[in-house]
């Protein structure tokens, strides 16, 4: 378990930025454009944490 947590700090900061990037986009009144990165970036880590988890545990 201490594996997966600390395999995931990489993921969770690319995460952090995808979300920061979400809320900048969405200042630029770009409605789709922030829809589309904040799922890109809630799918990248779900994808990240189940390939990490299949791995790890």
């Amino acid at each position: 378990m201490f594996k997966f947590l600390f395999a995931m700090i990489i993921p969770v900061m690319i995460f952090v930025y995808t979300m920061s990037f979400t809320r900048w986009v969405g200042s630029r009144a770009g409605a789709t454009a922030q829809i589309s990165a904040g799922t890109l970036g809630i799918l990248s880590l779900a994808v990240s944490a189940a390939v990490l988890w299949k791995l790890l545990t």
